[in-house]
């Protein structure tokens, strides 16, 4: 008798959560989106806009209000948001409320490339396209092809992590042998760095004579900064 009763409780308990189910199922059948909110890891660069990810996370005519959410597929959502060439990494959800999120990573250029090649390199080493909708300050890169990549990748990365170099390199430039001629912003002389290798070393040597230069007033009479030879700065003067 015990053993039957236990049987009727176990019967009655799965029929209610079968029912509950059922319930809640037939609900979120029938909800629909209430709003979207799109939101960037970072807003520094914005290379694809608001408008652009909305259009990407609902491809139909149907207004946001009018949109079931059973005929939404996040998965699909969130693959076109990550295939297009402006976004690093995203991630869709939707809430209880009806509310559609997504969180987007855009991809962030670190030079621009110059020349047959009129691209960005991103921050994980790849070639990116240029935005119609945004175009960032970075270094411009000449002379660039697929064997001066990792070369570029390095040089540039070593710049921007130093204010003072940040502030003062804005263009490289390769030469057939993928020796490096370096730009400055504020002056006309060109820096010869060569091969990239030894780049702490080098320019440690080139920040102590640009400063010494600068306090003697002297670098406006300067044309080539050459940085190639160990222990030592050699300069050409105009």
């Amino acid at each position: 008798m015990h053993k039957l009763k236990n049987i009727i409780k176990l019967t009655l308990v799965t029929l209610l959560v079968i029912s509950l189910y059922a319930f809640a199922s037939n609900r979120y059948k029938d909800r629909k989106l209430t709003d979207v909110n799109i939101t960037f890891t970072d807003y520094s660069d914005p290379f694809i806009s608001e408008k652009n990810v909305n259009k990407l996370l609902i491809q139909n005519n149907d207004t946001i209000k009018n949109l079931l959410i059973e005929n939404l597929d996040l998965n699909k959502s969130e693959l076109r948001l990550v295939e297009n060439a402006m976004i690093r990494d995203a991630e869709v959800s939707v809430s209880l409320d009806g509310l559609l999120k997504a969180v987007v990573q855009p991809r962030k250029p670190i030079a621009r490339i110059m020349g047959s090649t009129n691209a960005y390199l991103d921050q994980d080493n790849l070639i990116m396209p240029l935005s119609q909708e945004y175009t960032v300050n970075v270094p411009l890169v000449y002379g660039y092809n697929e064997k001066v990549q990792d070369k570029t990748f390095e040089l540039i990365n070593f710049i921007k992590e130093d204010e003072f170099l940040k502030r003062s390199f804005t263009a490289v430039e390769f030469d057939k042998r993928e020796e490096v001629t370096l730009s400055v912003r504020a002056f006309s002389y060109k820096v010869r760095l060569g091969e990239v290798e030894k780049l702490e070393h080098k320019m440690i040597n080139y920040k102590a004579f640009v400063l010494k230069m600068q306090k003697d007033n002297r670098l406006e009479g300067i044309k080539t900064i050459d940085l190639r030879f160990d222990n030592q700065v050699v300069v050409t003067k105009k």
